[in-house]
């Protein structure tokens, strides 16, 4: 096996140019990194400790960027009956092995270091990189919160800094059982040509199935999506309320997506998905509001009212632009999903089928921002929040219900707006909604933060400058979608 070979195999997954940017990052880390290292040596244990620290950081990143696209070249060996190609594909995931971990592991012990507590590091720091874009979503999730998780572990487990010995006797069976993972998964996705399920899917196969197929051109990754879930999480529609005369809900049922009527039990499975799905991100928040000196306090903040109500607002923010972006992608699409809903019977005239399509579009976001904003008023006067507390709640649910009504006109209608100008729009707006939220929750001297003049001024320029091109596209989504000949014309 040539050398040169093994050391180019893993950055063939990209294109010339981005292959060499990709590169040109990672040098321009290990650079810095070193002229860093070198700069601020101390002799000591501190220093060689952040040194691992870093070097396992380092390796997150790499092994889950560079590294872990070995796994798609073995995969294509297999296909393809190259044999020799997938063995080089495991010595190159050997060669860099040694390079990335090895090598830092013996250059600290020649320093000084405790190896067994380096290694351990280092290897634990490349299985966490590696698990995220190796094992399927469900697992692999998990592996973006490790940073957050490691920041505040001291309080339960014993780190290297306190206690190597005590670090030694939990780390490495979590590195082995990391690795025993990334392995039966890699051998996985490997040796099944096809037909591996949502359970068993690494992460890395699902992302290129979007590069090959597009977010744009057909509807292969929205129906491989549901074809590979489990069988009690398929979703079940109520077709009870659909028929003749019943144009708002025939069109919710052929439009799909969120606002899809389900039966009761389908729709109950789909929201308990849901929250455990967002337990990670409710669990890596609450450590980071935690109190570092008492975990009880940690967990006494599941209850409370203030925490909850953030994550209400932008959840709520988040929820209201997944129907937006399906509407651009079915208006988008050139195929025959439109012309065929034009067929429906008893659609009506342009008038009443425009009237219709509008509800089907917007009842399911708008009705979102309806319920919350109950939610948030109950909670809030738990709180006592005062009249101004309360307008800014209102302000940023007006504003997450207007996003979804000026941005689905704007796809309805066929505006040409460019996704990096929209993507700018939406987060924006998010973070705005969030702020907003955190200001109605804050009080300085008894009276609401946003009382003061400056903080008002502030965010009446911020809330006028979002305001205005949301309201220009909503005014020109409403004209060119009554202008259209026909509500279900593709958008060129």
């Amino acid at each position: 096996m040539n050398f040169a070979r093994l050391l180019v195999l893993p950055w063939l997954a990209w294109s010339q140019g981005k292959r060499r940017a990709l590169l040109a990052v990672v040098l321009a880390i290990v650079a810095v990194s070193v002229i860093g290292g070198t700069v601020s040596y101390r002799p000591g244990a501190a220093w060689r400790l952040g040194a691992a620290h870093g070097a396992a950081v380092f390796n997150c990143l790499f092994w889950a960027a560079v590294l872990s696209q070995l796994m798609l070249l073995a995969r294509e060996a297999h296909r393809l009956r190259l044999p020799v190609l997938g063995r080089e594909a495991v010595a190159s995931l050997a060669l860099y092995a040694l390079l990335s971990i090895v090598m830092p592991v013996l250059l600290l012990i020649w320093l000084g270091g405790d190896g067994a507590v380096a290694l351990t590091e280092i290897v634990l720091g490349a299985g966490v990189g590696m698990a995220y874009a190796c094992l399927p979503s469900w697992l692999g999730v998990w592996a973006g919160f490790v940073p957050i998780f490691s920041d505040h572990a001291a309080r339960w487990l014993p780190m290297p800094a306190a206690s190597p010995s005590g670090f030694l006797a939990w780390a490495v069976p979590c590195a082995a059982a990391v690795w025993l993972l990334i392995g039966a998964f890699w051998r996985g996705a490997v040796r099944r040509d096809d037909g591996l399920n949502r359970a068993r899917k690494p992460i890395l196969l699902n992302l290129r199935s979007y590069a090959w197929h597009g977010l744009d051109r057909g509807n292969y990754p929205e129906i491989e999506s549901i074809r590979r879930r489990w069988r009690w999480l398929q979703p079940v529609v109520d077709l009870h309320r659909c028929g003749p005369g019943r144009t708002l809900f025939n069109l919710r049922v052929a439009m799909g997506g969120l606002g899809v009527p389900l039966t009761p039990a389908s729709r109950a499975r789909q929201v308990a998905v849901g929250l455990v799905s967002m337990l990670p991100a409710a669990v890596g928040l609450l450590l980071m509001l935690g109190s570092d000196d008492d975990p009880r306090q940690v967990l006494s903040g599941l209850n409370g009212t203030g925490l909850t109500m953030f994550l209400l607002v932008v959840i709520g923010a988040i929820l209201v632009l997944q129907p937006v972006e399906r509407l651009r992608l079915r208006w988008a699409r050139q195929n025959a999903e439109l012309p065929l809903l034009a067929l429906l019977p008893g659609l009506g005239d342009a008038t009443s089928l425009r009237r219709a399509l509008l509800g089907a579009a917007l009842l399911y976001p708008v009705g979102i921002q309806l319920v919350l904003t109950l939610l948030l008023l109950v909670l809030g006067e738990r709180l006592q929040m005062d009249a101004a507390g309360y307008a800014l709640l209102l302000l940023g649910q007006f504003a997450g219900a207007g996003m979804s009504v000026a941005l689905s006109l704007a796809m309805l209608g066929g505006l040409s707006i460019h996704r990096g100008w929209l993507g700018v729009l939406c987060i924006c707006g998010i973070l705005l909604i969030g702020v907003n939220c955190v200001l109605a929750l804050l009080a300085f001297d008894g009276q609401s933060l946003v009382c003061h003049p400056g903080v008002a001024l502030t965010l009446a320029m911020l809330w006028a400058g979002f305001f205005a091109p949301l309201v220009r596209i909503g005014v020109r989504g409403w004209r060119a979608f009554h202008r259209r000949p026909h509500p279900f014309l593709p958008n060129a």
